[in-house]
């Protein structure tokens, strides 16, 4: 009678078979699949703490602003000039610190300088904890021009007219996170805001923050 040692050494000798050698392939499929769905979805985590963060002292910063000149000021990559209406749409041009257009920005692998720092955040006074973001931010604001009467208003599109049902009769502004949380690094983005991006909104008179656009 073969014993089992005498067994277990032939088998060894013989090696893998193909049907084991497939098998192994297959579970090694499955943990990076596994591995993926997990890699991405701690990306989208990180980058909508990043976005809450940022979003959280941009409205702080906006308040202390208000309490010492009595409106609030937009902050914007095109130099829109403190207590102005800003452009009636979300250029994507107007983002701090990368437009969402960049082909970079579609890479969620890259985090972008924030060094030098922005005039429009400098006069702000915010100081963001890290020397690079993920996420890409924008503020408008408006300025009431008469007490208890219409003010300049939001921008008559895009998402400042979906945060209120009429215009405000007080100074106000949003502020908005634009996220890339899709994992691909398609350079290929259409006009204005692209689809993947999600934006998250914050408004001056609600702490809660708003997904306008989930770019999952």
């Amino acid at each position: 009678m073969v014993s089992v040692k005498s067994r277990l050494r032939r088998r060894c000798v013989q090696g893998v078979t193909l049907v084991e050698l497939m098998i192994v392939v297959v579970i090694l499929g499955i943990l990076a699949g596994l591995a993926g769905i997990g890699y991405k979805r701690y990306i989208g985590r990180s980058r909508l703490s990043e976005a809450s963060a940022m979003l959280a002292e941009l409205s702080a910063k906006e308040q202390l602003y208000f309490m010492e000149v009595g409106a609030y000021v937009p902050a914007r990559d095109d130099n829109a000039s403190p207590l102005t209406l800003p452009s009636p749409d979300e250029a994507a041009s107007a983002f701090l610190p990368i437009s969402p257009t960049a082909p970079n920005f579609e890479s969620v692998r890259t985090a972008h300088s924030i060094l030098p720092m922005p005039a429009a955040w400098s006069r702000l006074g915010l100081k963001p904890q890290f020397p690079a973001l993920y996420c890409t931010y924008l503020v408008n604001a408006g300025l009431a021009t008469v007490t208890g009467q219409p003010s300049q208003g939001p921008p008559a599109g895009g998402i400042g007219a979906q945060l209120w049902s009429s215009p405000p009769v007080v100074p106000w502004f949003y502020a908005i996170a634009a996220c890339n949380l899709d994992t691909s690094d398609d350079s290929t983005v259409p006009s204005g805001l692209p689809a993947n991006a999600t934006l998250m909104v914050l408004t001056h008179d609600s702490p809660a923050v708003r997904t306008f656009n989930d770019g999952h």
